[in-house]
């Protein structure tokens, strides 16, 4: 089905890295339950506030607050599910015409990088969100700030755990088991 629409190196990778994590675990799926959670309250909380103005000619500015910090949680620990599953963006022009060894190493060497840059992001996030909580700093709403900040230390924090489990993945499957890559 996907190799018939011309993208067949792309989707293969894809198909390949889903192989080597067990779909069916519950962690494997976390971000995805959480997600639909936060996805579902926030549309429900939009609508409210939509039916509030349109209908009622008031409106509850702490919705569109609460409704934000909930879209930054869910954009978050979406992106740590893609690099789970190596949905993220990439442009794998170069990596897909690599013979298979050198291309698992190539894409060992990303996820490394992906490592260091999500952990170095979110050392930063973290003082931000101590520096936050101690000055006990508010929105609008009196809503804590540290807890809005802290969603992209929450994602960084998952997207770091699910690149070593790539890089575990790839090391484990594809150099020392010999398994080759497709």
């Amino acid at each position: 089905l996907v190799r018939s629409r011309g993208l067949g190196d792309v989707y293969k990778r894809q198909e390949h890295m889903k192989a080597y994590y067990n779909e069916n675990k519950f962690y494997n799926h976390l971000e995805e339950w959480v997600g639909a959670v936060l996805l579902a309250v926030m549309v429900v909380m939009l609508f409210v506030q939509v039916v509030m103005r349109y209908i009622f000619k008031a409106s509850a500015a702490w919705i569109s607050e609460y409704s934000l910090y909930m879209f930054m949680y869910f954009v978050f620990l979406a992106c740590s599910g893609a690099f789970l599953r190596n949905d993220h963006i990439q442009i794998v022009a170069v990596i897909d015409k690599l013979p298979g060894k050198v291309k698992e190493a190539a894409h060992l060497f990303l996820y490394v990088v992906d490592f260091l840059f999500v952990t170095v992001v979110g050392y930063y996030v973290f003082l931000r969100v101590i520096d936050q909580f101690q000055m006990k700093t508010v929105s609008i709403t009196q809503f804590p700030l540290w807890i809005m900040s802290a969603s992209l230390f929450v994602g960084m924090g998952a997207s770091a755990i699910r690149c070593l489990m790539n890089i575990y993945f790839i090391i484990r499957y594809e150099f020392i088991s010999g398994r080759e890559g497709e």
